[in-house]
This record gives C-alpha cells, sequence and structure tokens, in this order.
C-alpha cells in the first residue's frame, strides 16, 4: 500500500472514532433542557454558559503558547427529534485555539475541543462511556497493525473510567475520554500536516483533570 494510502485511511480511521463520539451524543443520547442555579465558587463551570470548565489563559500557561482565545457554546438537544428521554440533560462544547488569520476558524495544530455532556445518573454516562471504549479499542487495534507502537490506547489516566487514545504520526493527535459523576467528558487536540499539535497526550491529561476540577 503506499504511503498516501496509508495515512487516508489511518486519518479516516481516526476520524471515524471521533466522529463515533459526537454521533453517540447527538443520536443516541437526546437530552431535554435544565437550568440550575449558578455556581458561587467562580473556579466551578456552568452548565447553562458551558463557560468556567477551561480557559485559554489555563492552556497557555500549560503549553507556553500565547494568542489563545476560547469558544463555548450550549447544544440545544430540542433541535434534535426523538432524542428526549436518553437521560442526558446539559451539553457544552468548548473550543480553545488559535486562529487563522482574520477568521473565526480554529488553526490546525493550534485548538483543543471539548465537548461535556451531563446526565441524569452516573449509569447513563457510563453507557455513552463504555461505547465509546469498545469503538476506541477496536480502532486502535486497526492502526497498531499499520503504526505498531505510533498508536496507543491507555485506560485509567484520569480516573477509573477513562481513556487516552494517542495516534503519534500522519497529523491526527490525541483524544481523551472519561466520566466523573454524572458527566462524560471527550477531549481532542489535532495535529497539523507536520504533526503539530497544542496540547501531547500528557498535556491532554493535564488539561482533563483541570476540566475534572472545575465540574459542578
Amino acid at each position: 500500500m503506499k504511503n498516501s494510502d496509508t495515512y487516508q485511511h489511518v486519518h479516516q480511521s481516526y476520524t471515524q472514532i471521533i466522529a463515533l463520539g459526537m454521533i453517540c451524543v447527538l443520536v443516541l443520547l437526546g437530552m431535554s433542557c435544565a437550568n440550575e442555579p449558578a455556581p458561587s465558587d467562580t473556579s466551578t463551570g456552568t452548565y447553562e454558559s458551558c463557560e468556567g470548565f477551561i480557559d485559554s489563559n489555563m492552556i497557555e500557561n500549560l503549553t507556553g503558547a500565547v494568542g489563545l482565545i476560547e469558544r463555548a457554546q450550549t447544544l440545544d438537544s430540542n433541535d434534535i427529534p426523538g432524542l428526549a428521554e436518553s437521560g442526558a440533560v446539559n451539553n457544552c462544547i468548548i473550543e480553545v485555539f488559535r486562529t487563522v488569520g482574520s477568521t473565526d476558524e480554529p488553526s490546525p495544530g493550534d485548538s483543543l475541543v471539548i465537548q461535556i455532556v451531563q446526565f441524569e445518573t452516573n449509569e447513563q454516562a457510563l453507557l455513552l462511556y463504555n461505547s465509546a471504549l469498545a469503538s476506541a479499542l477496536i480502532t486502535t487495534e486497526q492502526l497498531q497493525e499499520q503504526l505498531g507502537d505510533l498508536a496507543v490506547i491507555q485506560q485509567g489516566l484520569i480516573g477509573s473510567d477513562s481513556y487516552l487514545m494517542d495516534v503519534k504520526t500522519g497529523g491526527i493527535g490525541a483524544m481523551a475520554v472519561y466520566v466523573h459523576e454524572t458527566a462524560f467528558i471527550s477531549m481532542s487536540s489535532t495535529a497539523d500536516s507536520d504533526g503539530k499539535t497544542l496540547l501531547d497526550a500528557g498535556g491532554l491529561t493535564a488539561a482533563a483533570i483541570m476540566v475534572q476540577e472545575r465540574l459542578p
């Protein structure tokens, strides 16, 4: 197989696992909007605005990067038909990134994307986690057949229900997924064509712990 064909196959496989996590949230796991009082502790994030879980200053201090910005968005699953009884009550997307030129688009290799889904119970959060883990294990096994130890998956780095998937080639990057109480968290730091990432596996783990400490 040509190198270009191998890269394309690897990139497609890793893209599928990231897409699967999003599909699980948006298709398998609908949610109803819930109002919560704003937390009194300013170091705690809030699901109402999706702010406070992490910001650009925290990532700049962690990485030494400068010029990063953050963007937080709540997802309204009431717009998704047939998903009201899933048990998920809040869904946040948070991005920390450097922009491309004068646009507001994240620069490849300089971005972190976080999705936080809050459920009614821990069991519901674990259901999504176990599905994501099973798919990640299969994908990693397939990548290892082509890349060897350049594709790895580690479990238990951010608590008992967590894994980190790292692909050190092909402009792919790393992804951390974990459950904390009733929250399912997925974090990804993709690479540019030269393999540069805003956060390597160690940095992504550290950022995941930062987010975990700020969950309500």
